[in-house]
């Protein structure tokens, strides 16, 4: 099981306090986080994540060694492991668009 570390304080209370996450992405971005993270937390090694659900992709270019999972509309979760597959650093959700 992956073990989930943050890369500051404003991604750690949006992946741990619901009300803050609701309201900084809205419903159904705060629902598919959720799902995101019980995914990290299901698996034995990160790479397990690609072959999971469809919605984590590996990045290149500047963000080689970075993952990205779809939170619905423009939104991403930002992740990359650590450790030997077994942390996974959340990194930022962006919109990217």
């Amino acid at each position: 099981m992956a073990e989930i570390d943050y890369a500051d304080n404003h991604i750690m209370r949006l992946c741990t306090d619901r009300q803050f996450r609701q309201k900084h992405l809205g419903q159904q971005a705060a629902k598919h986080l959720v799902n995101r993270l019980h995914e990290v937390r299901a698996v034995a090694v990160v790479e397990d994540l690609l072959r999971t659900t469809g919605q984590w992709e590996e990045l290149t270019g500047n963000r080689s060694g970075q993952w990205s999972a779809h939170l619905g509309r423009n939104w991403r979760l930002i992740a990359e492991a650590r450790r030997g597959d077994v942390l996974v650093l959340l990194i930022e959700i962006v919109d990217y668009h």
